[in-house]
């Protein structure tokens, strides 16, 4: 069987390894130039933890992330909404884990060993016919595959060829990610929510911390102004514990802006051409499910290849299998962005009374194995 994946991201790394361990080998094609991990921090709910030890790269993994075992949300006071047992919940998965999207790439890419990866090379066009996938690439070359696997993010160049071009739904909402020195006694899973405006901070590895803030788009729009002084506005009125984080930030501090956009849940496959990850399903990040559906789907999908008796049935046999988890999983992650956004006492009075049975509801299926 000969197979290309486009990219070389989480997904697309996590596919040569699922395929590698049935045997089956791939080329890999990358259109960045170089290695690249768009955002800052990882957290893995248990899952994906799960998943990245099918895919054999838990042990790395483990040996530089940091476990998370509390999940906390506060109000903008400081007043504490909910807690989980993260580790209780997801202890049948082996429980959860955090780490930079750097560091995650780089696992999985160190997993492939000598697997070449050619960078700087784009799918230019696909076609299937009776033969096989043709591709031809941004350097004039061609080559025939049994199949394509887009795993090239919610960008996806074979999406937009294959299936039409379709751009992201905007969600409405924009937010910073950035990664500083946890000098601030920080464990477990910590969010604050204010007036249509959220803030996260998680310890990563190596005595870091993943802080994340988002807040309604028209709020978030300050042409010209540094990152920095825009968060400090934003949550000026929050407390304990997260504010000393936002008070910590300066100008110098290297901080990803972005609007969070999903596509549709779909799995989509047409002739011998087929998307997994944010390709086919990206999401919000409220449930942190970007890596955990995208690692899933490997696995799926390598499983499906080996055992089917032809490609087209090996299609039908993945999508049958992920259809009813992506949408589940987007549906859940579009409640829980209403939930956090609904005025401060509906919002607080939902998380304090009932947010333990709302957790468990959103996540419970995602134990059940894939």
């Amino acid at each position: 069987m000969k197979i290309l994946v486009a990219g070389a991201g989480i997904a697309g790394l996590a596919m040569a390894l699922a395929l590698r361990a049935r045997n089956i080998d791939c080329d890999i094609v990358e259109r960045e130039a170089a290695v690249t991990a768009r955002g800052a921090g990882m957290y893995l709910p248990g899952n994906a933890v799960r998943a990245l030890g099918q895919l054999g790269a838990l042990d790395h993994v483990r040996a530089v992330a940091s476990p998370i075992d509390r999940q906390r949300i506060y109000e903008g006071s400081g007043r504490l909404l909910n807690e989980i047992d993260l580790k209780a919940f997801w202890q049948a998965c082996g429980g959860c884990l955090s780490l930079s999207r750097a560091g995650l790439q780089g696992i999985l890419k160190d997993a492939l060993g000598e697997a070449p990866i050619r960078h700087g090379l784009a799918v230019a066009g696909v076609h299937s016919d009776g033969v096989g996938a043709h591709a031809t690439f941004s350097d004039g070359s061609t080559q025939t595959y049994d199949l394509v696997i887009g795993a090239d993010g919610i960008q996806s160049t074979i999406r937009d060829l294959v299936f039409g071009a379709e751009a992201p739904r905007d969600l409405g909402i924009a937010c910073w990610r950035t990664i500083v020195d946890n000098r601030f006694g920080l464990s477990g899973w910590t969010a604050m929510l204010g007036a249509k405006r959220t803030l996260l901070a998680i310890p990563v590895e190596a005595g870091k911390l993943y802080v994340y803030g988002d807040v309604a788009a028209a709020e978030g729009a300050h042409d010209g102004v540094p990152p920095a002084r825009i968060l400090h506005d934003l949550f000026s009125g929050f407390a304990g514990p997260l504010r000393p984080i936002i008070e910590s930030l300066d100008d110098a501090q290297p901080i990803h802006a972005a609007r969070l956009r999903e596509i549709p849940a779909q799995i989509r496959h047409r002739g011998r051409v087929v998307l997994i990850g944010d390709a086919a399903h990206a999401t919000s990040p409220s449930m942190a499910q970007g890596a955990g559906m995208a690692l899933e789907d490997a696995l799926v999908l390598a499983g499906a290849l080996a055992g089917a008796a032809s490609i087209p049935a090996a299609l039908d046999a993945f999508s049958a299998r992920r259809i009813g988890r992506v949408q589940w999983v987007q549906q859940q992650s579009r409640k829980r962005d209403k939930v956090r956004t609904l005025p401060g006492f509906l919002r607080n009075l939902a998380l304090s009374r009932a947010g333990t049975p709302l957790y468990a509801k959103a996540f419970s299926p995602l134990i059940e194995a894939i």
